[in-house]
């Protein structure tokens, strides 16, 4: 019996050292699974997350060029600079991106309300976005104000100073920063806002129920091509100096963990996102049919 019960007794030690080098084997296998450079366990909770999860969710809207549908047929659904930013978050954590779709209008809630990692969607850095959430600035934007040749009050302004005026009409899609930005700098002029997404309401100019619309600079070649009696205030939307603004990717607030994370990615890819963002104008100017 006495043999008996040591033999148990050293089977049972037996057991627990394996056990315990098991469970060892499994952390040091489960803390080396994180891509250097990403914080350890339990210093973000929303780095956590993404990899448990497997994806870093991003929320898309398109806005060119920093992320727009790539109609080549070729290479990813999506393509442009912040398009690329996020490919590196990605690369970086180890997992795949998950695209949610969004609106002008949830684009800024739905970071907030974590139903999104971030939002990639482009975003001007207004003071008010500031104040709920927290950015990752890659680029920089001036906005274009776009109207019709065939549009007779439309087509008689000639400088920015003229379109401060009662007889006008803009129209702007509602949540955008074009939307709070008009009325900021045209007080006298009227103000449409709709709803939707996209680069700006041109249908609103096409109906005759608007006179301009406000757009980021970049798009002047894809408005240009697609709409041939589309002209633009100044004529050359690159020399545009209207709303210099910064643009980014936007988390919710209190995560600085995870946002010096995607920071530190952001400086070490910082000029092959200014290249895309280069590359993309280049390619709307060269295959309009594409855009």
């Amino acid at each position: 019996m006495r043999l008996f019960r040591n033999t148990g007794d050293r089977w049972i030690v037996a057991a627990l050292f394996v056990s315990g080098l098991l469970a060892g084997l499994a952390y040091s296998a489960a803390a080396q699974s994180r891509p250097p450079g990403v914080p350890e366990a339990g210093k973000s909770e929303r780095i956590d997350v993404i990899l448990k999860r497997g994806t870093l969710k991003v929320g898309v809207t398109p806005a060119f060029p920093w992320v727009f549908r790539n109609k080549t047929g070729k290479g990813d659904e999506y393509r442009g600079s912040s398009w690329v930013l996020a490919k590196a978050y990605a690369e970086a954590l180890g997992v795949k991106l998950e695209v949610v779709q969004v609106s002008n209008e949830t684009k800024i809630p739905i970071v907030i309300s974590g139903g999104v990692d971030i939002t990639i969607a482009a975003l001007a850095e207004t003071d008010a976005r500031k104040q709920v959430v927290d950015f990752v600035t890659y680029s920089q934007g001036t906005f274009c104000v776009f109207g019709l040749t065939t549009n007779p009050k439309a087509a008689a302004i000639k400088t920015v100073e003229q379109l401060d005026d009662p007889n006008l009409t803009f129209a702007a899609y509602i949540g955008t920063n074009q939307a709070a930005w008009i009325p900021k700098t045209f007080p006298k002029a009227k103000m449409r806002g709709v709803t939707g997404s996209g680069q700006a309401p041109v249908d609103e100019l096409l109906a005759g129920r608007a006179d301009f619309v406000v757009g980021d600079s970049p798009v002047e070649p894809i408005f240009k091509n697609a709409y041939k009696a589309m002209f633009s205030i100044p004529a050359d939307c690159t020399k545009s100096e209207l709303n210099p603004v910064p643009d980014g990717q936007a988390i919710a607030k209190n995560q600085p963990v995870f946002l010096e994370f995607l920071r530190s990615v952001e400086k070490k890819v910082e000029a092959q996102v200014k290249q895309e963002e280069l590359d993309s104008i280049k390619f709307a100017f060269e295959h309009s049919d594409q855009m």
